[in-house]
């Protein structure tokens, strides 16, 4: 749904000025991502220009800027090289048909409103999936800065055969002198000129002046990208599935979490579904013209709010922005040294490791820091995707045993000598059975897993009494709970006991029928209220005395 209602005259002043202040800021972001990513820096430019466009146009975050993203760039640095190694002919054109399939997959997200969903993973599988991203971009940059990968450079160390001139020559020292720049430039002046807008100036003039031979991006073509239809490979389908549903992840969470940010900055509501459907169009026509995919960019879209930015036309206007400095000169990148981007891709890096969590460690509960930290080592020694299903999985483990817990509250087990919160007659008539009747008071749900903690419970405290099931506080049960229900039912009965149902709403008839449950128990054992159930168990027990 196209969001023009949201341009108007009175903010057109502000749009401007944040798409360009954000323009400055994300330019030489968008030549280091698609430089490390492997497509090349063209490929990051019309990311920045294809999903901050249609983002912007369909999505749902009103001052959203969109573009190439660290964690995506490392799933898409990996995705490039798995298929071209295994398909040097199709492997580039499969690379791109994943994100034109990740575009879609977001969209479906969207229509189907799962974007609620997306932000209630556990911050300790979020913490050490970011901090494992950083570490990843970390690693990346070895060899464009040293000449050799972080596994040789190891290896190297290792066996004492790296050379002087690997650790010390002229692009080494120009990106780690960068990196120190962006490093110490102040904050007061970095709200004026960013620092890695500073840091590609003082690298560029470096190269022109000093004649140094170091690497740089190259030119790049003032041509539009040309169209490509998406390519099926046989052999590499089942991959390029998985790895779309990665960069859709990776895409969702990065742009819903930005969203989030903007939120308790601008006081305003975003509308997730519609941000993931705008994300999965820029997403889809990125991957058609041969771009990176991308996601929200919070550094960019923060600054984009800060300098005035409040509605969609900012990030169209960005992403025009961005369009008109490559048509006019792209051709001066071939002066831009490739240190440079390393240096600014190193404090990415080094900034998006979660420095906070790793410092108030011993703090942190052992559980939240194991999972912190296994979710860190699986995305760096693993993969990105393995990482974050296996800690979501172990987070949900710990998440359904913390419920259990809570569910038990739900429970009360009593024969009467307890101070049961009954009516006074109620109560009288309990306590006058109990030795003979054990009541299960039941006020919501509970998991099948608490059912067969509970029926242990009941098997402690159960002396051949007869079960009372009181459910006049519950008004939904579900069928996981039926089942739970069932289990103490038969196991109860199993054993020659009696079993007794009292307050059965007409919603929890309708789950127990669809188990046939009240078929296990004899009609005159079903009662409506828990009143009549203990005074027919009170006079049955005192005929049986």
């Amino acid at each position: 749904m196209l969001r023009l209602s949201h341009f108007n005259r009175n903010t057109i002043k502000g749009d401007v000025f944040g798409a360009l202040t954000s323009t400055i800021v994300a330019l030489p972001f968008a030549l280091a991502f698609g430089v490390t990513s492997g497509a090349g820096a063209i490929a990051g430019i019309y990311c920045a220009v294809l999903t901050g466009f249609f983002a912007s146009l369909f999505g749902g975050t009103n001052p959203q800027i969109s573009g190439p993203n660290t964690g995506l760039t490392v799933a898409m640095a990996a995705i490039l090289s798995s298929f071209i190694a295994q398909s040097p002919e199709q492997g580039m054109a499969a690379a791109f048909t994943v994100v034109t399939l990740a575009g879609l997959f977001q969209m479906l997200f969207g229509v189907l409103k799962l974007g609620k969903y997306f932000v209630l993973v556990s911050y300790p599988v979020i913490s050490g999936f970011t901090s494992g991203i950083g570490v990843l971009i970390i690693l990346s940059q070895m060899e464009p800065l040293f000449g050799v990968s972080a596994q040789q450079m190891l290896t190297q160390f290792s066996s004492g055969g790296i050379s002087a001139e690997q650790l010390i020559n002229s692009n080494v020292l120009l990106g780690l002198g960068c990196l120190l720049l962006l490093f110490l430039w102040p904050e007061r002046l970095n709200r004026i000129v960013p620092a890695s807008i500073i840091a590609l100036m003082v690298a560029t003039a470096y190269f022109v002046f000093s004649g140094a031979s170091v690497p740089v991006v190259g030119a790049i073509t003032s041509e539009l990208p040309s169209f490509n239809l998406p390519v099926y490979n046989a052999e590499l389908v089942s991959e390029m599935i998985k790895s779309a549903l990665l960069i859709a992840t990776l895409s969702t969470l990065d742009s819903l979490m930005t969203s989030l940010t903007v939120d308790s900055i601008s006081n305003d509501l975003h509308d997730s579904d519609q941000e993931l459907i705008g994300q999965g169009v820029g997403n889809m026509i990125a991957g058609l013209f041969g771009a990176l995919p991308g996601g929200g960019a919070t550094m960019r879209t923060v600054t984009n709010l800060r300098a005035g930015g409040t509605t969609p036309l900012s990030g169209i206007l960005h992403a025009l922005f961005i369009l008109a400095i490559v048509l006019w000169a792209g051709e001066y990148t071939a002066y831009i040294p490739v240190a440079v981007l390393s240096a600014i891709l190193l404090k990415v890096g080094i900034g998006i490791i979660d420095w906070n969590f790793l410092k108030r460690i011993h703090q942190i509960p052992l559980f939240s820091v194991g999972l912190m930290l296994s979710t860190l080592v699986m995305s760096v020694a693993i993969d990105l995707v393995t990482a974050v299903l296996i800690g979501v999985f172990l987070a949900n483990l710990v998440t359904i045993r913390r419920l259990s817990e809570i569910q038990l509250d739900n429970l009360k087990l009593c024969s009467g000598q307890e101070d049961e919160q009954l009516p006074l007659d109620e109560k009288q008539l309990l306590q006058g059975m109990s030795d003979r009747v054990l009541l299960l008071h039941i006020s919501g749900p509970i998991s099948f897993g608490v059912a067969r903690s509970l029926k242990q419970s009941v098997a402690q405290v159960d002396q051949d009494k007869t079960l009372l099931i009181d459910l006049s506080d519950a008004r939904f049960v579900g069928i996981s709970s039926t089942i739970a229900i069932e289990e103490i039912i038969v196991s109860h009965l199993n054993q020659g006991r009696d079993v007794i149902l009292a307050s059965v709403c007409e919603r929890v008839r309708k789950d127990f029928d669809k188990l046939k449950l009240l078929e296990r128990i004899p009609k005159q054992h079903i009662f409506t209220s828990r009143k009549q159930a203990l005074t027919y168990l009170s006079e049955n027990t005192r005929k049986e005395d």
